[in-house]
């Protein structure tokens, strides 16, 4: 074995990980949670607060963070009601509200 070593990323493997698929993804599920974006400010700045009135598995209101980007971040979230066993969650979509 060499005692020379590789500084991280040096052989390249993070580029065959992500050109060659092999990082891990999430199947997109069949369960969607529509959600309202709200930005807050902390003591570390501004970030975006999802919140889901309707949970599709408890029915009750979850919040998750959103990101401290210009635009919130949606995409899949891990479900906390309950046990989370199997990988449950859903995806988070904006709520489209139409005038009547």
């Amino acid at each position: 074995m060499s005692t020379k070593g590789n500084a991280p990323g040096a052989t390249g493997a993070l580029n065959d990980q992500l050109g060659g698929g092999s990082t891990t993804t999430v199947a997109r599920a069949s369960v969607i949670a529509h959600c309202r974006a709200y930005a807050a400010r902390g003591c570390f700045g501004r970030y975006w607060v999802l919140v889901i009135d309707t949970c599709p598995y408890c029915r009750r209101t979850h919040r998750h963070g959103g990101g401290d980007q210009l635009h919130p971040t949606y995409g899949h979230r891990a479900a906390h009601c309950g046990s989370t066993s199997g990988g449950r969650g859903y995806w988070l979509e904006p709520t489209t509200e139409e005038a009547a």
